[in-house]
């Protein structure tokens, strides 16, 4: 980690100067990721921070990526200088060798790096690096991927100032398995979005999609999601969804565990006569039987419809029509989805293991993810049993509200006011140059 004189050694202003010229803090934010295709939490949860930050009047946001992310941030200002390919794999290669040097001639204070997709060499202004989980670097990826991470990452971190997290269990897991000690890991909490928090404080249902003609921020009504309540380009089906049903949120990971959720459901049906079928969203539904291994008589019992990849207003609705919301995950950094369901009102049947109880508290139903009786036998409790249900839906509403992104932009901030203090003596100045704007200088002595 950067540390003590090699701060001096960049010339970094201090906090006193800065509370003394009211200034605010140029941040830096690299957004090669905000442009994937389907978004996953690792990706949606800067974006949510970069709007946080932006709303603040203590905070100076340029942005560095792709073109096309000024679609989502129209008025921050974008360096997309070099940045002449919408690949992924052209930005892997920008943020190492055209970043570091563009973010210095804009003169940022601080420069984060979410995904920990950070510079690889010491830089002249502070690098603090966004982590949110250490899953690839353990292993729980797959080919290239894990290749690139457990290869660049400790790298990465080791030349960073500080490093962010999500969670306390994630703040273990990187000092036992990165280069950082821990007083230099800090844990910024996720948030959710307004929608949620509106939901979640008043507990009551707002507008439909059609309502806001296609706002994406909006929240669906108190019924089935059908045809006539898709946007343009949704991948919801024609037929209407289950009149009853569990819902599950996330991507085709192994980590996810959908197949074991497949597996649960179906005995669930085969034992029960429950009429409640499964649905999924976030996967596409061939991609789901590609790459997971689900046996067809569980796949069969299941009822199972996956509706692909959809909008937020069409996600908040599918959460608030959910009689349950399942998501036994093997490994989360965190975990937004439950908290989203909590918000929507709708009970929650998670797993016991790593970051979700620290996450959901005593708002869901935790269960052993490697034990499918354990999965199948949570999800019935919750489904019969009305007074569990009313009581993890109340508990749940609570339970999102402590999440923030304004919360995570004060963590943030306090981030940013610490990599740029200087720690050893220096004095500051302010001169005026000739177009009377006040500028800044350091001497060392």
């Amino acid at each position: 980690m950067k540390r003590g004189t090699s701060m001096l050694r960049r010339g970094v202003v201090t906090r006193r100067w800065r509370e003394c010229m009211g200034e605010t803090i140029r941040i830096g934010i690299n957004t090669r990721t905000f442009t994937v295709d389907e978004p996953g939490g690792a990706v949606q949860a800067p974006t949510q921070l970069v709007h946080a930050l932006s709303a603040r009047a203590d905070t100076e946001i340029v942005l560095f990526g792709h073109p096309s992310v000024k679609q989502q941030f129209p008025n921050l200002p974008l360096d997309s200088t070099g940045y002449v390919v919408d690949s992924q794999l052209y930005g892997v290669a920008w943020e190492r060798a055209i970043l570091p040097r563009r973010a210095s001639l804009s003169g940022v204070d601080v420069l984060l790096a979410p995904n920990g997709n950070g510079p690889l060499h010491e830089t002249p202004y502070p690098t603090v690096v966004w982590l949110h989980e250490t899953g690839a670097i353990q292993g729980r990826s797959a080919g290239l991927h894990r290749l690139y991470r457990q290869t660049t990452v400790p790298r990465v971190v080791s030349v960073a100032d500080i490093v962010t997290t999500n969670a306390e269990f994630s703040k273990t897991e990187i000092v036992e398995s990165l280069p950082v000690e821990s007083g230099d890991v800090r844990v910024m909490h996720n948030g959710l979005s307004k929608p949620y928090l509106d939901a979640a404080q008043t507990g009551a249902t707002v507008e439909t999609p059609q309502s806001v003609q296609g706002d994406q921020q909006s929240m669906g009504a108190n019924s089935p999601v059908t045809a006539e309540t898709r946007h343009a380009g949704s991948n919801i089906r024609e037929t209407d969804l289950p009149e009853q049903y569990v819902l599950f949120v996330g991507s085709i990971n192994p980590r996810k565990n959908i197949g074991g959720l497949i597996e649960a459901f179906a005995q669930l049906k085969r034992d029960t006569t429950l009429p409640h079928e499964l649905v999924m969203a976030g996967p596409s539904p061939k991609r789901i039987f590609q790459q997971i291994d689900v046996d067809a008589a569980d796949e069969r019992d299941a009822a199972l419809t996956s509706v692909g990849f959809v909008s937020d207003a069409e996600l908040r609705t599918l959460y608030e029509n959910a009689a349950c919301f399942a998501f036994p995950s093997l490994y989360e950094g965190f975990g937004i989805p439950p908290l989203e369901a909590m918000a929507m009102g709708t009970p929650v049947v998670t797993s016991n293991t790593t970051a979700l109880p620290e996450v959901c508290g005593d708002a869901a139903m935790l269960v052993d993810p490697h034990d499918i009786s354990a999965i199948r036998e949570g999800i019935e409790t919750v489904l019969t049993d009305d007074e569990l249900s009313d009581t993890l839906t109340n508990r749940g509403r609570v339970q999102a509200q402590q999440y923030t992104w304004d919360k995570a932009a004060d963590q943030m901030m306090e981030i940013a006011r610490e990599v740029t203090e200087t720690e050893s003596p220096a004095w500051v100045k302010a001169t005026e140059n000739h177009s009377g704007r006040a500028t800044r200088s350091i001497e060392i002595r």
